[in-house]
């Protein structure tokens, strides 16, 4: 297992210098290189936060709908954590590819704004 994942990460490391380069004035290779590795740690991130996401869900039930709150919580949660795992495997198989937050940080609303966050 761990040679495997060595190994994807060696040849995802050879397959860089063959990207499209930003020589037409739209940044540098160091703007592309903080937003593969940006992406690779919201991805870790993502995977490694995804269990929180069922107690987080479970209180915002629960203070919504006090008697029934925590199955829906529990149901809920665990939907989001699965979500928040694939999301993260996602982001760290296609780190190469730089783009943009797609779901917010755990425990923060949908509606709060991520412009701004990475």
């Amino acid at each position: 297992m761990h040679k495997a994942f060595f190994i994807m990460i060696l040849s995802l490391l050879n397959f860089i210098p063959f990207l499209p380069s930003a020589s037409a004035g739209e940044g540098t290779a160091g703007d592309y290189a903080v937003e593969i590795s940006t992406k690779f740690g919201r991805g870790l991130e993502n995977v490694i936060t995804s269990p929180m996401e069922i107690p987080c869900t479970i209180g915002d039930e629960l203070a919504d709908h006090p008697q029934w709150g925590f199955l829906s919580g529990l149901g809920k949660g665990t939907v989001f954590m699965l979500r928040r795992i694939l999301v993260g495997v996602t982001e760290v198989g296609t780190f190469v590819i730089p783009m943009e937050r797609t779901i917010p940080r755990v425990c923060q609303e949908a509606s709060t704004s991520t412009a701004g966050v990475q």
